[in-house]
């Protein structure tokens, strides 16, 4: 089989492609494609097998046939296959050994089969919405690899430590609010109720906005929540600078976080106060119209400026809708203890928008697998979800870093 090489001046990099496939029209795309493949596989098996043969020499400081070297550490011993999936593709490589060292290869570590990138690919797809069988069967065929289900499933076991690190690591004692919330989960460990995920975000001077701490629990009773946020205060979160706990008006997260901060203002989220106008409005075309004005009263540049539009809009439609209007007024200072926070926290303070928005990606996943196995693999989750994002992070880790370092699963 004929090959033509290109060798450009004065440059180490050959261009070597096979002139019998692509110097002929392109007919089958797909064969083509498939041509491609082979021989960029065969090129990057042909790399690493180099590649393993250089670092052999740099270990046992001699080179192969070499006799007489003054600095050689050690004598080869033949070789082993070794199985190693990459996002080239799977292939299968002789590995040399030595008489007595343990040599170290750069391309894989001890006993792993897969590079990281693909465990992290995995990872990330599960995450994504996709289940452990369905990135078995569809993803790992696209990387020329065979895996199972149980395989993926066992990925997300390597988060566990990472999720109890996160748990019991300290916490800066600067957050000026927090935020609190929950949403109800289908568990298949906990029979038909739904069980409710409560998650505590904290919002640093500068904007930053930190996931603190959630958990599964069986209730938005105070006694599960005040543990919860109880855990915040040991961990380092005093409360020396905390100013506002925003809540939807829960009874029981509320008086969890005042047994444990008792000097903290509550904030009323404002989206959840606006929304029930339409809730309990007899007409849903006047309750769709008082949301609307009640957005536009609560968007006034102050505190004053809100106060007085919200009056006048309080007596507009009190004739038409008194118990939507009696409800909405029913301690509506407390929907104004954000002015209290610089002004680049006020907006994110104001509402439970940012829990909302880490529990509408839970709903996402939950949509397409209907239900959690238990309450761990909802907290791997949760924590996976949130490595994935820029606009939450984790307190003591780098954003965007990867979901796990390396594997050493077969």
């Amino acid at each position: 089989m004929p090959y033509e090489i290109n060798v450009a001046e004065n440059s180490e990099v050959f261009e070597v492609y096979n002139r019998e496939i692509f110097d002929q029209a392109p007919l089958d795309p797909e064969r083509v494609q498939a041509l491609v493949k082979l021989e960029i596989q065969a090129r990057v098996k042909e790399m690493l097998t180099q590649l393993l043969m250089r670092q052999v020499e740099e270990q046992i400081q001699a080179a192969r046939y070499e006799h007489g070297a003054q600095r050689r550490q050690d004598y080869r011993n033949g070789y082993y296959q070794r199985e190693l999936s990459t996002t080239f593709g799977r292939f299968s490589l002789r590995v040399p050994r030595a008489r007595q060292m343990r040599l170290n290869y750069g391309i894989f570590a001890a006993y792993q089969r897969r590079w990281s990138e693909i465990d992290r690919l995995f990872l990330e797809a599960f995450i994504g919405g996709m289940s452990c069988r369905g990135v078995a069967d569809r993803l790992a065929p696209l990387l020329g690899m065979e895996c199972s289900g149980a395989t993926v499933a066992g990925l997300t076991e390597a988060l566990d430590k990472a999720v109890q690190d996160f748990r019991m690591c300290p916490l800066s004692d600067e957050y000026q609010a927090l935020v609190m919330d929950g949403m109800y989960l289908r568990i298949k460990q906990c029979g038909p109720q739904k069980r409710p995920v409560v998650a505590v975000i904290g919002l640093r001077p500068d904007g930053q906005m930190d996931l603190l701490a959630f958990r599964v629990c069986y209730s938005e009773n105070a006694l599960e929540v005040e543990a919860l946020v109880r855990s915040l205060k040991e961990r380092g979160l005093k409360g020396m600078h905390l100013q506002t706990m925003t809540l939807d008006g829960d009874k029981g997260l509320e008086a969890a976080a005042l047994a444990v901060y008792p000097y903290v203002r509550i904030q009323d989220c404002v989206f959840h106060r606006i929304n029930r106008l339409h809730q309990n409005a007899l007409s849903k075309k006047r309750g769709r119209q008082m949301m609307r004005e009640a957005s536009k009263a609560f968007a006034a540049p102050s505190v004053r400026e809100q106060q007085y539009a919200l009056r006048g809009f309080c007596a507009k439609w009190k004739a038409v809708e008194p118990q939507a209007i009696e409800r909405f007024e029913d301690r509506l200072d407390r929907c104004f203890e954000v002015s209290a926070l610089p002004l680049a926290l006020r907006t994110k303070a104001s509402t439970t928008s940012v829990c909302e928005n880490l529990f509408r990606q839970l709903r996402l996943r939950t949509n397409a697998i209907g239900a959690f196995e238990n309450p761990r693999s909802v907290d791997r989750f949760v924590f996976a979800l949130v490595k994935c994002k820029q606009w939450i992070h984790l307190p003591g880790i780098i954003p965007n870093s990867p979901l796990i370092k390396s594997t050493h699963n077969n």
